[in-house]
């Protein structure tokens, strides 16, 4: 089971803050255990689920129906931020580098390239 939540992972469980800001000063104000999330430029930090309360853990338990969580919708933005947060910093650069090179125009002629192909 996964022991270590970021305050992104946090913002959809019902009795948590509804911000990473509030989810952070939360953390601090009850000493949760907390480490420096891995791969993650800045104070980026996951808290560990022994400092949450009995109702967060059974929220993020594994058995609980899904169907009962609160998904926020993710504006497109954040979506290609977590997409290039979850690649290795070699992926990361690589990626980088194409799009410098070639551009969006270029990444948008290869997207619809491969719907016609699809």
């Amino acid at each position: 089971m996964k022991e270590w939540f970021s305050s992104k992972e946090l913002l959809s469980i019902a009795g948590m803050p509804s911000t990473i800001q509030g989810i952070n000063r939360k953390a601090r104000a009850e000493k949760w255990t907390a480490r420096k999330r891995a791969g993650v430029r800045g104070k980026a930090l996951e808290y560990h689920i022994s400092s949450f309360s009995v109702e967060v853990k059974k929220a993020l338990s594994i058995e609980e129906v899904s169907a009962s969580y609160l998904v926020s919708p993710i504006e497109p933005l954040q979506l290609w931020i977590t997409a290039f947060e979850q690649l290795s910093t070699n992926e990361q650069a690589i990626v980088s580098a194409w799009l410098m090179r070639n551009g969006i125009k270029d990444f948008m002629s290869f997207i619809n390239k491969h719907k016609k192909d699809s």
